[in-house]
């Protein structure tokens, strides 16, 4: 067949123009927006978070049996670094088991066997910034949930911080509370 000429009827090629133009289309309708959404989220860097060893039920351990922040995070108030807890604070509580949960199980493993739950921090600070949890905590008398959120209705552990911890965000906080945001006073 010539250039110009059109394809004969019954010669099963009348329509093959039309089903490639709707093929194409399609693709465009279907595909494009998953690519798209695929590389909003790759570009985003968002990650699936944070995933915690043993899944902490902050709010049962809180709210139902009455502890404090500091019941587990024994050094928020004294030290500069807030502690994570050590299996010898689990061990407080947990010598043998309360329940049957497979979460128990797990953390009586790490007791049993005297190994450190390997907790991972999910707020972190660059080295040459200094952020000090006894200032803010105790002599500025900052409510640990100003930063991490209300913590005691987790039912499980958090993936991501809740405040973002960034420069901005600091300094924020110092002109509402009127702290100095000298640079000395963080960078050092």
């Amino acid at each position: 067949m010539k250039e110009n000429e059109r394809p004969e009827q019954g010669t099963g090629r009348e329509g093959s123009g039309i089903i490639v133009t709707i093929s194409k289309r399609i693709a465009l309708i279907i595909v494009l927006p998953v690519m798209i959404v695929i590389a909003i989220l790759g570009l985003s860097g968002k990650s699936a978070g944070i995933v915690q060893p043993v899944p902490f039920n902050h709010n049962l351990h809180v709210e139902e049996l009455d502890l404090d922040c500091v019941d587990c995070h024994t050094q928020v108030r004294k030290r500069p670094r807030a502690t994570l807890p050590i299996i010898d604070i689990c061990q407080d509580c947990h010598m043998e088991a309360i329940t049957d949960t497979d979460v128990e199980e797990q953390l009586l493993a790490y007791a049993t066997e005297s190994r450190e739950i390997p907790w991972q921090r999910i707020y972190s600070v660059p080295d040459h910034v200094y952020f000090s949890h006894r200032r803010h905590v105790t002599l500025g008398n900052i409510p640990c949930e100003t930063c991490h959120g209300d913590i005691r209705q987790l039912t499980e552990p958090q993936k991501y911080p809740v405040i973002a911890v960034t420069m901005d965000s600091c300094m924020s906080c110092h002109e509402e509370q009127q702290i100095t945001n000298d640079c000395l006073a963080c960078h050092r």
